[in-house]
Order: C-alpha cells, then sequence, then structure tokens
C-alpha cells in the first residue's frame, strides 16, 4: 500500500482526519502492517501491547471473563485504554484472520500530546465519543435548525416594570420600547405579562380605567426559557401551550427579553405552525384530517435537517395531543365531554410515537355516569382515527373497546386485579395504562387513577421485581458481529429501545414518577440520585442513537411503500452508524444489569 493509500486510508478512520500533515506523515512513518492468524491472542491484563492496531481485513474479539464485550472489524481500532493507562482487564483475541496497522505506542502517544481533539476522542468517557460520533456521522445534516440556540434569534428588549405601577404608565413606557408587550415583576420576582388583547378584553371590553395598578390584569406566570436553550425546545413550548411569546432569562433567572413566535417560525422556516393553526380551526372532521395528514411532511422535512429524534417526537406528540382533543370536541356533546377523560396510552402516553404505528388510548368515565351513552362516541373516535392514518391497534387497545372505555372505580377495580393476581398480560396492560397521559375532558379522572396505583403499589417489592423482569425479555446484542452475520435485519425496538423503555418505567413505577416520556423519567431519576449522573447520560445517548435508527428506518419504509416496521437493515449501517450501536448494546446490556440487581429480578423464578 502506497503512501497515498495509507494516508487517505488513515483519514477515512476517526479521529485521524483531526491530524495536521506532518503528524499524519509521523503517524504512517511509525506505522507497520501485520498479519495475525486466527484464534491469535493480542492483549491481556498480563500482557499489554506496544502498538495501536487498526484493522485493514479481519476480525478480533474482545473478552471479558469469557464473554464477547465487543467486537472489531475493517476500519476499526483498539486499544487506546491499555496504551493510555498501561492496563486492561480485558483480553483481545483474533477471530478472523487479521491484517492491520501497528502504529507505535509512543507515536500515539505523541500524537494525543499534541492534538487536543484527537487526545479528546480517546480520553473522554463513552458519552462524549457518542456525541462526537454522532456529529461527524450527521454533519452534513447539522443546520441552524439543529444547533440554534435561542440566543441565535432575534430577542426583543422587555419592558419591565413593577406590579404596582399604574397601567397608564406602564403603555407609555411599551411605546417607548416599540412594543405591545409589558412584564409585570412583583415582589417574588415573578414575571407576568400584559398583551394587547389582554387590553382589549380586561380594560375596553370591562370598562377599567387606565390608573389602575398592572398586577390587576396581569397573567403569572409568564412562561419561560433559557437563553442558552435550543431554539427548538422553545418552538415545542409555544405549540404546546398555544401562545405567540415566551420570556428569555438568564442562568439567575433574570429576565433579558422577549421571543416571539413569529421570529422563532421566521427562524425555521417550517409547516409546522400551519398545521397547528389548521387544527385549532378545524371546524369539521373534514378539516382536522387534513391537518392530520401533514405531519408525516413535517417529520420528513425536520429529519432531513438534522433535528434531533427527541425534539422530533416532543412536537409530534404535542400535534397529536391536539388532534386527540379537537376530535373529541368534534364528537362528543358538549354536556358530555367534562364527565371523562380521554387519555392516550403507550407510546403515544410517552410522547415518543413519532411516525403514526397503532393508536394506545382509551376513555375514563366520572363515578355515577352512565359509561354506555359514551360508546358510540368512542367507536367514531377510533373510525375517525383509522381514517386519519392512525393504525388500528392490534392488541384493540382503543377507546372502541368496552374494557378501555369505563368509570375510575372500574379501573380501580382493574389495577386491583393486575397487581393482585397477574397473568404476563395484566403486567402488560399495567406498563401500558401507566404510560397514560390525559388529552381532553376532566384530567382530574386520571390523576385519581395514578393516585390509587400508587398506593396499591406500596411494599410490593416482588410485583414490581416480576414487573421489571420484562426489562430482559429481549436480547440485546452484545457486538454488532451478532447479527452482521446471522441475520440482514435487527428489530431495533425489541432489542434497544424497549429494554430502556421498560427498565425506566420500572424505576418510574416504583418511585411514583407522573411524568411519562423517558428522556425525562430518566432525568428525574437522576436527580433524585437513583441513577448516577454518568448512566443516566449514557442511557440518554443510547435512547437517543437507537430512535434516531429507527426513525430512518421507518422513514425509508415509507419512501418504498413498505409496511412500517422497527427492523433496521443492517448491512446498510455505516461504519459509524455501527460503531453508535455497538456503543449502545454496551450501554443497554450494563444497564439491564443494573435493572436485575435494583428489582433483585435474580431473587425470583
Amino acid at each position: 500500500m502506497s503512501l497515498q493509500d495509507q494516508e487517505a486510508f488513515l483519514s477515512n478512520i476517526h479521529p485521524f482526519e483531526v491530524l495536521t500533515n506532518e503528524q499524519m506523515e509521523t503517524c504512517i512513518k511509525h506505522m507497520d502492517i501485520a498479519y495475525y492468524p486466527k484464534d491469535s491472542v493480542l492483549i491481556t491484563p498480563e500482557k499489554i501491547s506496544n502498538h495501536f492496531f487498526i484493522i485493514i481485513k479481519g476480525s478480533v474479539h474482545e473478552y471479558s471473563e469469557d464473554v464477547v464485550v465487543m467486537d472489531y472489524h475493517q476500519e476499526d481500532s483498539f486499544d487506546a485504554n491499555s496504551l493510555i493507562y498501561s492496563e486492561t482487564k480485558n483480553t483481545f483475541k483474533v477471530h478472523e484472520d487479521l491484517i492491520c496497522y501497528e502504529l507505535e505506542k509512543n507515536t500515539f502517544l505523541k500524537l494525543i500530546e499534541n492534538n487536543q481533539q484527537f487526545k479528546d476522542f480517546f480520553l473522554k468517557n463513552l458519552v462524549n465519543k457518542l456525541q462526537t460520533l454522532k456529529n461527524k456521522e450527521y454533519a452534513s445534516e447539522l443546520s441552524g435548525f439543529m444547533i440554534a440556540k435561542v440566543d441565535d434569534t432575534l430577542i426583543h428588549e422587555a419592558c419591565i416594570v413593577d406590579e404596582n405601577t399604574k397601567l397608564i404608565d406602564a403603555i407609555e413606557k411599551s411605546m417607548t420600547f416599540k412594543t405591545s408587550t409589558i412584564i409585570v415583576k412583583n415582589e417574588k420576582n415573578e414575571y407576568g405579562i400584559i398583551t394587547d388583547s389582554l387590553l382589549k378584553v380586561k380594560v375596553l371590553l370591562e370598562g377599567r380605567k387606565l390608573d389602575i395598578p398592572v398586577k390587576d390584569i396581569a397573567i403569572f406566570p409568564l412562561m419561560t426559557v433559557f437563553h442558552d436553550d435550543y431554539l427548538f425546545e422553545a418552538l415545542t413550548v409555544l405549540i404546546k401551550r398555544n401562545i405567540k411569546r415566551i420570556g428569555v432569562t438568564n442562568s439567575k433567572g433574570e429576565m433579558i427579553g422577549i421571543l416571539e413566535q413569529i421570529d422563532v417560525l421566521s427562524h425555521f422556516a417550517n409547516h409546522t405552525y400551519v398545521v397547528d393553526s389548521q387544527i385549532k380551526k378545524a371546524k369539521t372532521i373534514k378539516d382536522l384530517k387534513h391537518a392530520s395528514n401533514d405531519l408525516l411532511n413535517i417529520i420528513k422535512s425536520l429529519h432531513a435537517k438534522g433535528v434531533k429524534v427527541n425534539h422530533i417526537s416532543n412536537l409530534i406528540g404535542q400535534l397529536n395531543t391536539k388532534v386527540y382533543k379537537k376530535l373529541y370536541d368534534l364528537v362528543v356533546p358538549k354536556e358530555l365531554q367534562s364527565d371523562a377523560c380521554l387519555i392516550v396510552m403507550g407510546s403515544e402516553g410517552r410522547n415518543e410515537q413519532i411516525i403514526k404505528t397503532d393508536q394506545d388510548n382509551a376513555l375514563v368515565v366520572k363515578d355515577g355516569i352512565d359509561v354506555e351513552q359514551y360508546r358510540k362516541y368512542m367507536q367514531e373516535i377510533t373510525d375517525h382515527l383509522i381514517d386519519f392514518g392512525y393504525p388500528k391497534c392490534e392488541g384493540n387497545i382503543m377507546v372502541s373497546n368496552p374494557f378501555w372505555c369505563k368509570t375510575v372505580e372500574e379501573y380501580k377495580k382493574e389495577t386491583a386485579r393486575w397487581i393482585e393476581a397477574p397473568a404476563m398480560q395484566d403486567y402488560m396492560d399495567l406498563a401500558i395504562f401507566f404510560d397514560s397521559f390525559a388529552v381532553a375532558g376532566d384530567k382530574k379522572l386520571l390523576i385519581n387513577l395514578k393516585d390509587d396505583l400508587f398506593e396499591k403499589l406500596h411494599d410490593k417489592d416482588v410485583f414490581m421485581a416480576y414487573f421489571a423482569k420484562a426489562t430482559l425479555t429481549f436480547d440485546t446484542p452484545n457486538t454488532v458481529a451478532n447479527f452482521m452475520t446471522k441475520v440482514h435485519y435487527i428489530d431495533i425496538k425489541k432489542t434497544s429501545v424497549f429494554p430502556i423503555v421498560q427498565g425506566i418505567r420500572s424505576l418510574a413505577l416504583r418511585e411514583k414518577i407522573r411524568e411519562t416520556t423517558t428522556v425525562k423519567r430518566i432525568k428525574i431519576l437522576e436527580e433524585r440520585k437513583i441513577l448516577e449522573k454518568e448512566k443516566a447520560a449514557e442511557l440518554l445517548e443510547a435512547f437517543d442513537v437507537v430512535n434516531t435508527l429507527r426513525l430512518k428506518a421507518q422513514l425509508e419504509n415509507v419512501l418504498e411503500n413498505k409496511k412500517i416496521s422497527n427492523e433496521v437493515n443492517t448491512h446498510s449501517l455505516g461504519k459509524i452508524e455501527r460503531d453508535l450501536l455497538k456503543d449502545s448494546f454496551k450501554i443497554i446490556n450494563d444497564f439491564k444489569k443494573f435493572i436485575t440487581y435494583s428489582f433483585k429480578i435474580d431473587k425470583i423464578s
């Protein structure tokens, strides 16, 4: 292989592309090609190598106590840790005849010493490596859409007045700021807001005088975001809350300006606001169907622009919620709406279903109200959702099923049965129900049921152990080779998404956490010291990786007019995606061990 070929080969391997020309020349000068037959042992705890290995052809397995924990293939490299720290707990053994480059230890260590980016990749923890690899993989997709912060867009100077300021004085001050928005600060340093529309309703229509204190009409609290939050998160809040402006604060909680919805939308120039407006303005089922049909186009657009999958799921989740609420308002008679609560469950309840794969929903009816009068309307809702493109749930977990349409007391009896004499289906039903989120009607009915559920699970350690055991239902490969060579496709939901969702759901249920989204549950568990900071960060990164691969595969299904599934074509994975998946597998398998220990699963049959 010529020097040019060597340089071209190395430049395609992260992080060697960050080396300067001089460093690359030094690297090539102190690098040789070596051959090792199958079963050759390269590194052991007792024998640390003097070389950094880069595979040209063949494969190597890394063992921990006779278990394969990582596999290395063409363009993979190893083992920086043993060179940097002069020790290893694992053994590296040739799995298929190996042809590789061997870079001298001293040269490798000098490169680390003299190139900060090179050093950061090898010395940072697994989370940072995952983030670095993701940034490299999707660099071509990165745009202002994905990385823009609130600071990157127009923030209007805030007109702030004290709560006792006369309204007329506050209006005069707002005119000098050339704004129609007045921010009111009370004695608790909390912020409220007065807008033009509020002045019309609370002053003009009610005939109030202009010498009243602003606190009499201001709305508290004002929704806020931090100045260094992602701009896309601010857009999600604006859409969720149906508001046109939001306050911007610094790290000290001080108001530094106002972010207008129109400025956010002009920054992104996407179709989200149009769809949101269509949903809100829909007066007929036909109007609502037209609006919901545009959701897939939004998903495609956001994914193509590199928006993180968590942001996409949050935004689509908010829009889906609005579709459900509007449908409930259009179908259920006004006099019946407040005596019941429409809920979404499972992945919809967790805000994690991006592309419509099924529908999990139910109705909770107030005690003393005749459930039968809701039946025909619930069937209509199911039929309309199917027509909108929300596939029928194969398990019939829908409001049209009488099992998922009953009174609060009937649900309480059901949850008691699930817990006291559970069968496999009961564990599944409880898991789905626990992820429930109220979208329309009287939300207090669901709160009542959650309170009752938490009370019933007090001191139910054995039940919780069996509930958590579902985390281990599906095998997660130890290495990419496990499926790259044996099967063409992998079910990313079963092997990777579900173990994280169920494990975190089990911890959240035990800790009585009401939040439904997996990402927020992880953050709350970290705050409560149930998850160590590093483990929580690893899970968040792994969850993002596997969901990104899942969404990418599902969008390919849509493009090719195939049935949407959770299968990922392993032969289509690029090297960096394979590396990301390998590291994610390791995190997920470690998490399974953590769940086994936390719930003492090994103590039950």
